[in-house]
């Protein structure tokens, strides 16, 4: 886990450091699906739907993000679907009921 903006850095933390995955994203410095097109192919991506995209958006909304995400993700894998950071209990949980149910068939 790692917040900010690493955007310098990914190539030491990929190459020299090895690490093979990051979490931490945030739509104001970058949505995950950039960072999942920019780095997917090196490095595993975990989760990344912004907390306040899930706080403010409709369930409908969530959902289809989260399936435009794993859709996008399907091509070449090395995603695990789920928000940009620690989910604190004033998150709906319908909403994030939203976001994981995307994971599933018919979800």
């Amino acid at each position: 886990h790692s917040c900010g903006k690493a955007d310098e850095i990914m190539g030491d933390i990929i190459n020299d450091m090895r690490y093979d995955g990051k979490h931490s994203f945030e739509d104001a410095i970058m949505p995950v699906e950039e960072a999942y097109r920019k780095w997917g192919r090196e490095i595993a991506i975990l989760g990344g739907i912004d907390l306040d995209f899930v706080c403010r958006s409709s369930e409908d909304a969530i959902r289809k993000r989260a399936r435009a995400m794993l859709e996008l993700a399907s091509k070449t894998g090395a995603y695990a679907l789920g928000t940009g950071n620690s989910v604190p209990d004033y998150v709906d949980d319908e909403k994030y009921f939203a976001l994981i149910g995307a994971a599933m068939q018919g979800g």
